[in-house]
């Protein structure tokens, strides 16, 4: 079988688009819950609130003043890109941004296991083989990075985002965080 420039335009389309949908799968999901009285027009400038230490969090990658550090870094570029202002928390900010971090193992299997056998006539009786087929159960650990905002004036949650699955080894790098910060952030302000 031989492809035109048209087979091949439409299969390397067809490819992109199947290799587009995969990473789609792969991507952390974004969750977000908002205020529905809650007006965020008149959001410029925010304060950093840095979470209280050791507040549920067991596991101390979690909750470390490094992984705090990266967060903030992350949450001020992206907000800088977006035209918003970080101010000091006793300025009066329009809003007050913080972050949690959660974490639980998670138990998965790959599926239900089963056995078959056979049974075979030796030449004096019968004999039985089973072999064991199926599920392997893994433990793995599942993060949670939160951002909240805080409405400057009432001094209530208006808007949270979070990402789950977020722990493994790769997660705490600068380019790790910042990442799932943009992805958190780019759901605020909601629309």
């Amino acid at each position: 079988m031989k492809l035109d420039s048209k087979g091949i335009s439409a299969l390397s389309l067809l490819l992109a688009a199947l290799l587009g949908l995969l990473l789609a799968g792969c991507a952390p999901r974004i969750y977000t819950e908002q205020d529905d009285q809650a007006s965020f027009a008149g959001y410029h400038s925010y304060a950093w609130v840095a979470p209280t230490p050791g507040k549920s969090v067991k596991d101390p990658i979690l909750d470390s003043q490094i992984l705090e550090g990266r967060v903030h870094r992350a949450v001020t570029a992206e907000f800088k890109d977006r035209g918003f202002e970080e101010v000091a928390a006793d300025a009066n900010p329009d809003f007050v941004v913080t972050y949690h971090t959660t974490n639980k193992e998670k138990i998965e299997s790959t599926g239900p296991s089963f056995s078959f056998g056979f049974v075979d006539a030796f030449p004096r009786g019968f004999g039985a083989v089973a072999v064991p087929v199926g599920g392997d159960v893994q433990s793995r650990e599942e993060g949670t990075l939160m951002l909240d905002v805080i409405d400057g004036k009432s001094k209530r949650l208006v808007w949270r985002g979070w990402t789950k699955g977020w722990v493994s080894q790769d997660s705490y790098t600068d380019d790790a965080v910042k990442s799932a910060v943009q992805q958190i952030l780019a759901k605020f302000p909601p629309h």
